[in-house]
């Protein structure tokens, strides 16, 4: 693996179901909808540790939605997927798109709130003209 192949998150393919599925770095399109439905989940894929049981059992309709964004796969073949199929699905998702999470949009959006907080500090605090 060259330098390059270490900063471009790279495919990753994965037999499932006895189906060869590419999981790839999400591209713009796909955005929207897997942070819809990925954000629900993020609170429980955010630490070191991951309790799939837990996960499952709490968002996982959440976490289907979007592994089947993420792979470009109907949700129906998703969720026939057995148990231990789905979560390693889940967790290559995850891993492939793990440096977008962490290096790119949450600096970026802490910056922005960072901003945003401070603008509307400094304009609930400026006199009236009244």
């Amino acid at each position: 693996m060259n330098d390059l192949d270490k900063l471009v998150a790279q495919a990753v393919e994965i037999t499932l179901a006895g189906e060869t599925v590419a999981v790839k770095p999400l591209k713009v399109g796909q955005l929207p909808a897997f942070l819809r439905a990925i954000t629900p989940v993020m609170q429980q894929i955010g630490g070191e540790r991951i309790d799939w049981l837990a996960l499952f059992g709490e968002r996982g309709d959440d976490l289907l939605t979007a592994v089947a964004i993420a792979t470009a796969k109907p949700r129906e073949w998703i969720d026939a997927l057995d148990a231990d199929e789905a979560i390693v699905l889940a967790a290559k998702v995850i891993e492939v798109n793990a440096d977008f999470f962490t290096l790119k949009a949450l600096p970026r959006l802490n910056g922005l709130i960072a901003q945003t907080s401070a603008v509307v500090a400094t304009a609930g605090s400026t006199p009236s003209n009244t």
